[in-house]
């Protein structure tokens, strides 16, 4: 969903929105994740000369997959965020570099005057997101040989107690006892 910048110009109070996004609304791009329902935010947009601000709070559930035993986890995600857009820094003919300072790297851009609404959200999501979810610590995942999911029980795999490129550390270990 974009916002037109200008319309937020031509206001007196902040702009407040109410919105759901389907998954393909938004610009999620993962393997690991799915939404379970659509993500339901509550923004609220002011402008302060080309900075827009924007509060909000998303809720949504998300689908992600253990990353030891491969099971279904299901995360709920309910966070408040406030963020700054300026206008996109243009370089005034294309391959030309500029300098960004320190305080740049903390404001996100937007250009032509629309804000896409559903990147910002989708960002929020993919920010809680895990890189590696797990379903509980205790979680003692596949069997790296047969694949047996060991939560459920062992498996009849013959572990070797060292490490074969271990061994010879072990013979001399024998050897000065």
């Amino acid at each position: 969903m974009l916002v037109n910048v200008s319309q937020l110009r031509g206001r007196s109070e902040p702009l407040s929105l109410e919105l759901d996004f389907a998954e393909e609304d938004l610009t999620i791009e993962s393997d690991v994740c799915e939404l379970e329902r659509p993500v339901h935010v509550d923004l609220v947009l002011s402008l302060s000369a080309a900075l827009v601000r924007i509060r909000g709070r998303v809720s949504a559930a998300i689908k992600l997959t253990c990353c030891r035993c491969l099971k279904p986890i299901l995360k709920s995600v309910d966070k408040e965020f406030n963020l700054e857009y300026s206008p996109d820094p243009e370089a005034e003919n294309e391959g030309d570099e500029f300098e960004l300072d320190y305080d740049d790297l903390v404001v996100g851009f937007y250009r032509n005057d629309q804000l896409d609404l559903s990147a910002v959200v989708g960002e929020q999501i993919v920010l809680e997101t895990p890189m590696n979810p797990i379903c509980s610590e205790s979680c003692q995942g596949l069997c790296d040989r047969c694949g047996v999911d060991l939560n459920e029980g062992e498996c009849r795999c013959v572990r070797e107690t060292i490490d074969p490129r271990l061994a010879p550390l072990a013979a001399l270990k024998q050897r000065l006892k």
